[in-house]
């Protein structure tokens, strides 16, 4: 009778899913479960991802965890995840989970169905590559998570067609990338207009076009997060409080890297 009871609760083991393994509860649009992101940088990723839920319906999660044994890669592990949050809505399932995992040095986007047109594969790598990986290695946690958020957040309103307006998240350039900050990069569109004017018109038009290019130079041809959905106005807030995930679906879209 013994053995019979051991052998069944050794096939319940068995069959118990990896989902129900290791996988903690939500706790908002940010859950910082290895404590990397600091507190400042936690509320403007929450004011984005608000932002972005009122006028999509879209949601993104950014995860931090320590470890994500006993799993054997991070798709694995965020996907299980994505099943068990479910972060989207359920009729439209557009849901993004940005994820890092300290002990295995891995980050992953995972994307929803819904969603994998907005952000294929290869446009998901892109954006680990240029916007986060440059500050991942620096240490620089909270920036990376930042500015993915901040491309992410522009590729759903594109898709949706919506301005989420200024953000004004001002990002610094990490040593080990291109980016650049939001203000005071690149050369002003008034000088590029002046100096050509000035080198090919033989200085005749010196003053007037001194003083047009005074009125330009504050517009910039410059780097950095470009994406389209952003445009002018302030951007004051998330717009309310978490609510909780939808019921968004995952297919497995999206991309990982190692740093």
């Amino acid at each position: 009778m013994m053995k019979k009871l051991f052998a069944g609760l050794i096939l319940v083991l068995i069959l118990t899913p990896l989902s129900a393994q290791n996988l903690p509860d939500y706790t908002g649009f940010v859950n910082d479960f290895a404590g990397v992101i600091d507190r400042d940088t936690e509320e403007q990723i929450e004011a984005i991802a608000n932002r972005v839920e009122r006028l999509t319906g879209a949601q993104i999660a950014v995860v931090t965890v320590e470890s994500i044994e006993p799993y054997g890669s991070i798709e694995e592990y965020s996907i299980a995840l994505a099943e068990k949050w479910k972060v989207g809505s359920r009729d439209q399932d557009n849901g993004v989970i940005l994820i890092v995992t300290m002990k295995e040095r891995e980050l992953r986007i995972e994307v929803g169905y819904g969603l994998e047109g907005a952000i294929p594969d290869g446009r998901a790598g892109e954006i680990l590559d240029t916007a986060m990986l440059p500050y991942f290695r620096d240490g620089d946690f909270s920036t990376g998570f930042l500015a993915g958020t901040y491309e992410v957040a522009g590729e759903i309103a594109a898709e949706y067609d919506v301005d989420l307006g200024d953000l004004n998240v001002p990002v610094p350039a990490a040593s080990g990338g291109s980016r650049e900050s939001d203000e005071g990069r690149g050369i002003p569109a008034g000088l590029i207009f002046f100096l050509l004017i000035f080198f090919f018109g033989g200085g005749r038009f010196f003053f007037p076009l001194f003083f047009l290019s005074s009125i330009l130079g504050g517009r910039h041809y410059r780097g950095g997060f470009g994406s389209s959905g952003f445009g002018g106005g302030s951007f004051g807030g998330g717009g309310g409080s978490f609510g909780g995930f939808g019921g968004g679906g995952f297919g497995g879209g999206g991309a990982s890297r190692g740093f």
